[in-house]
């Protein structure tokens, strides 16, 4: 699952990174803790800005 960090996050990179991370970590680690976004288009282009 891609998704874009949101803060650094040990392991796995650095914020503002577009990350491939497995689903299940995504769903219940990074995303309910808020250190990371799904890679939507919207996402991705608000991150090139």
């Amino acid at each position: 699952m891609k998704v874009i960090l949101t803060q650094d996050v040990r392991g796995q990179g650095k914020k503002g990174q577009l990350i491939d991370a497995a689903e299940g970590y995504a769903r219940n680690f990074l995303l309910p803790r808020k250190l990371a976004v799904l890679a939507t288009a919207d996402a991705i282009n608000t991150m090139n800005l």
